[in-house]
C-alpha cells in the first residue's frame, strides 16, 4: 500500500533515501550526515551513525521546543498588556430557553468606569423564566454576564416548609444536597464542631450569651433547627427544648416581647429573631410528639407585635415606634419572622397586606446602583443583602430586576474581600441571597465565603471576627458563630423551587 516499498526497490536503498531526506529537513544549517552504506560500513561504523543520528533528533528537538516556549511566553505577555474588552457582557433574557435553542438577548449594555472583578469570579448568572425584564441604564460591570451558565438551580428561594425542612433531617441527604449545591467535604464536619461548641456553652437556665441572651438564644436554637435538630431529636433535642423554653418564658414574662431588656434599642433585634426561631420550631416540630400548644401562643403574640410596630412606609424602627420610615437593620429580622409566620399558616388576617408595605419599602431603599440604604435610599454594601434577600422571600418574580442589580452589587462590593476584610452580618444576608438566585450567582459567592468559613474556624468549633464584636459586644464569639454556622446550613436548610 501507500507506506510499502514498491517493487524491485530493496529496504536498504529506502532506508538510506529516508536518511538523507530526514538530514536536509532537520537540519537546515549544519552540515548533512553522509549516507549510511550498510553494505561498506562495519557493524562498528553502522552503530556510529546510528547514535549520531540520534545526536541530532535529540539536539534538534531541544531547539524545536525552546523555540515554541518562548512564542507562548511572548504570546502571554501580549495578551495581559491587551487587559479586558471594553465591551459589555450584561444579558438579559426574554424568554424561557427550550432544549436546543439559543436564548434571546434583549439588551447589551454599555460597559462603565468601575474596576472589574477579576475573571475567576466573573458573574454568570442565569435568568430563567417568560418573564421579560427590560434592564435599565444602571451602573454595571464591564465583565458582569448574566445570562448563559448553567445554574445549580433556577434561583427564586428555597422557602417551602415544612417539605423543605425534610433535607435537613438525615446525614446522608445533608451530604447529597452539599454535594449537588457545591458544597465543599469539611463544611458538615466544621457545622458538626459548631453545634457541640453551641451545647457545651448553653447557660444553666437554657439561655445563650450574656449581653444579649435572647437574641442569642433565638439564633443557637435556628442553628439546631437548620441542621434537622428539633425538640424530639436524640442528639440535641434537650438543648432546642430548653432554649424554647426559655424564649416562651421571657414572652410570658414581658407580654409577648422577647427582649433580654425590653426598653432597649436591641429589643425589636431580639424579637424578630426570637420570633423567628419560634416559627421554625413549630413549623418542624408540629409533626413530632411535643405539645406545641405554648410555642404557638409566644409565636402569635410575637408575630402579632411585628405586625402592630411597622411604620406607615413598611419599615420598622427600634422600639417599634411609629413614623414615616423604617430602618433597613431592623427590618431584616422582622420580615424573617413574617416569612416564618406565613409558612406556618396560623391565621393573621393582615399579614399579606402588610408583607405587601414590606416589599414596597424595600424597593424605596434602593440606591442608583441596586444596592440598598439604611433609613433612605442609598447604596450601603452592608444592607443590600438584606434588601435582596427580602423581596426573595415573598414575590421574587415581580422584583426579579431589583434582585439582579443588588446581587450585583453585592458581588463587586464583596467580590475580592475575604476573611480579613469581611463583614460577617453581611455575609450572613449575601450567602442566603445568592444561594437563592443560583446560576454562577451563587458559584461566584459561595467561591468566597465557603472556603474562608472553613479555613478560619477555631480549634473547639466558634469562629471569631472583629466585625462581630462591633455589633455583640460580650456575645461576639457567639453572635460570629451562629451566623457561620447558618451561613454553611444553607447548602440543605433550603430548597429549590422545582421541588418546592
Amino acid at each position: 500500500m501507500g507506506f510499502e516499498a514498491g517493487a524491485g526497490e530493496d529496504s536498504r536503498g529506502t532506508w538510506s533515501g529516508l536518511s538523507r531526506g530526514c538530514d536536509r529537513l532537520l537540519f537546515c544549517g549544519r552540515k548533512p550526515l553522509p549516507p549510511m552504506d550498510t553494505d561498506a560500513a562495519s557493524p562498528p561504523a553502522a552503530k556510529e551513525q546510528q547514535r549520531s543520528l540520534v545526536r541530532y533528533f535529540t539536539v534538534a528537538l531541544i531547539l524545536a521546543l525552546a523555540v515554541h516556549l518562548l512564542l507562548l511566553f511572548f504570546l502571554a505577555i501580549v495578551v495581559e498588556m491587551a487587559g479586558p474588552s471594553p465591551q459589555a457582557a450584561i444579558l438579559a433574557f426574554t424568554q424561557a430557553e427550550a432544549p436546543g435553542q439559543a436564548p434571546q438577548v434583549s439588551k447589551t449594555l454599555p460597559a462603565d468606569e468601575m474596576m472589574p472583578p477579576p475573571p475567576s469570579q466573573i458573574l454568570d448568572a442565569s435568568i430563567h423564566g417568560s418573564l421579560s425584564l427590560p434592564m435599565p441604564q444602571r451602573t454595571v460591570s464591564p465583565v458582569m454576564k448574566l445570562g448563559e451558565a448553567k445554574p445549580i438551580f433556577h434561583g427564586g428561594g428555597g422557602m417551602g416548609v415544612p417539605q423543605s425542612m425534610r433535607s435537613r433531617s438525615s446525614l446522608e441527604s445533608r451530604l447529597k444536597l452539599l454535594r449537588e449545591r457545591g458544597g465543599l467535604p469539611g463544611a458538615e464536619s466544621a457545622v458538626q464542631r459548631a453545634l457541640e461548641w453551641l451545647a457545651r456553652t448553653q447557660n444553666e437556665d437554657g439561655s445563650w450569651g450574656k449581653t444579649y441572651k435572647v437574641a442569642m438564644t433565638g439564633f443557637a436554637v435556628l442553628c439546631f433547627l437548620g441542621h434537622g435538630d428539633t425538640p424530639d431529636s436524640a442528639e440535641y433535642g434537650r438543648q432546642v427544648t430548653q432554649g424554647v423554653d426559655f424564649l416562651m418564658a421571657v414572652s410570658a414574662k414581658n407580654e409577648g416581647l422577647m427582649a433580654t431588656v425590653p426598653s432597649s434599642n436591641a429589643a425589636c433585634y431580639e424579637h424578630g429573631i426570637a420570633t423567628y426561631a419560634l416559627g421554625e420550631v413549630y413549623a418542624m416540630a408540629r409533626f413530632g410528639q411535643k405539645n406545641l400548644g405554648p410555642v404557638v401562643e409566644a409565636f402569635d403574640r410575637g408575630v402579632r407585635i411585628i405586625l402592630q410596630g411597622q411604620t406607615e412606609a413598611g419599615g420598622w424602627l427600634y422600639n417599634y415606634k411609629p413614623g414615616a420610615n423604617g430602618d433597613m437593620s431592623v427590618t431584616g429580622w422582622q420580615y424573617q419572622a413574617l416569612k416564618a409566620a406565613r409558612q406556618t399558616r396560623l391565621n393573621f388576617p393582615t399579614l399579606e397586606k402588610q408583607i405587601q408595605k414590606t416589599e414596597r419599602f424595600l424597593l424605596n431603599m434602593r440606591g442608583p446602583r441596586g444596592g440598598f440604604g439604611y433609613q433612605d435610599p442609598a447604596d450601603s454594601a452592608s444592607l443590600t443583602g438584606v434588601g435582596v434577600l427580602g423581596l426573595q422571600m415573598f414575590n421574587p418574580q415581580d422584583h426579579r430586576l431589583a434582585i439582579i442589580e443588588g446581587l450585583q452589587f453585592i458581588l463587586d462590593s464583596y467580590g475580592r474581600k475575604r476573611w480579613a476584610g469581611a463583614d460577617v452580618y453581611a455575609w450572613y444576608y449575601n450567602t442566603q441571597a445568592a444561594f437563592n438566585f443560583g446560576g454562577a450567582a451563587w458559584e461566584r459567592w459561595n467561591a468566597v465565603f465557603q472556603k474562608e468559613l472553613l479555613q478560619n474556624q477555631q480549634l473547639d468549633g466558634r469562629w471569631r471576627h472583629v466585625s462581630a464584636g462591633a455589633k455583640a459586644k460580650f456575645d461576639s464569639d457567639l453572635f460570629c458563630t451562629v451566623l457561620c454556622t447558618l451561613m454553611l446550613e444553607v447548602y440543605y436548610r433550603y430548597q429549590p423551587p422545582a421541588t418546592r
